[in-house]
């Protein structure tokens, strides 16, 4: 007897006209699922002006807006300290979080790369991998309010 197996769900296509209407980002050319992602869904988006990644942050946990803004302004203080991360595009009104439909996206550039599991990396890239991880929570440290730490 064989198994019955439901194919995975198709992620929903994003609202690219209404999107890229909010930023100055061009017009779309291609729009891809990327495969990795726990809360939110990722998108290669390659448009007439450049390549992004576009996140919809669709997790009721996490997708408030507000919410988001403040982990856009840590992750722009990050970038500021010299950490290298991908900081959120602003659209045209200068904000980091698109509201379509009341769902939340955010653009952010497009850094070329794959996902790699633990198990993949060599011990020296293990090494740089948990120095960059000190440095992210170091400067979280330093661009983070004190509100709600504890004294050590």
């Amino acid at each position: 007897m064989s198994q019955l197996r439901v194919p995975p769900p198709v992620p929903h296509a994003p609202p690219l006209r209404a999107l890229l209407r909010r930023y100055a980002a061009g017009s779309a050319v291609s729009c891809a699922p990327v495969d990795e992602g726990l809360l939110n869904r990722g998108y290669r988006l390659c448009t007439t002006r450049g390549r992004y990644f576009l996140k919809h942050h669709f997790d009721p946990e996490t997708a408030d807006p507000a919410a988001i803004t403040r982990q856009h302004r840590a992750t722009l203080r990050l970038a500021g300290l010299g950490v290298p991360v991908a900081p959120p595009l602003p659209a045209r009104d200068g904000r980091t979080v698109v509201v379509v439909g009341g769902h939340a996206f955010a653009l952010h550039p497009w850094i070329d790369g794959r996902h790699r599991h633990g198990g993949q990396l060599s011990p020296p890239q293990c090494g740089r991998l948990g120095a960059l991880l000190g440095a992210v929570h170091h400067g979280l440290e330093r661009v983070m309010p004190a509100h709600g730490r504890t004294a050590a």
